[in-house]
């Protein structure tokens, strides 16, 4: 039996946005939305050593709370909506040794970057996704 039907992409039409996206799991991430057919927003600290014309790419330290203001401006300026956020952006630039080498410093840095970060984005976000009755949140831990 032959199936004649032109089937569509499932997220046509969706917004995605994905911090850390330009390289690793996070760039994995951002090709598979927009394989399905997502439009794809890429935010990270550094642009990409090579351009992905697939993605649309904002270069921001969202461990800067006005960063974040600025970012989720530009998307609501020029996309309207968000209906995919997915929170991949995290790790640690602190040294190994401990509590014996880890300053306030590095424990705020970190702390920046793991949480405080994905929490300010959440927030900004997730109001339009109630007002609109969907959307998607995931957060990757590093």
């Amino acid at each position: 039996m032959e199936n004649n039907q032109t089937s569509s992409p499932e997220l046509k039409g969706k917004v995605a946005i994905v911090t850390g996206g330009t390289k690793g799991i996070g760039k994995a991430i951002a090709d598979g939305l927009h394989q399905a057919g997502a439009t794809v927003i890429v935010t990270a600290k550094n642009q990409p050593t090579e351009p992905d014309l697939n993605h649309y790419f904002i270069t921001s330290d969202l461990t800067v709370p006005t960063e974040t203001a600025r970012v989720v401006g530009l998307i609501n300026e020029n996309f309207g909506t968000v209906d995919i956020l997915i929170n991949n952006m995290g790790g640690s630039t602190s040294p190994s040794g401990g509590f014996r080498v880890l300053t306030d410093e590095h424990w705020e840095n970190d702390l920046q970057l793991n949480l405080l970060a994905p929490v300010r984005i959440d927030r900004a976000i997730l109001p339009k996704m109630l007002e609109q009755h969907s959307g998607s949140l995931s957060i990757f831990l590093h």
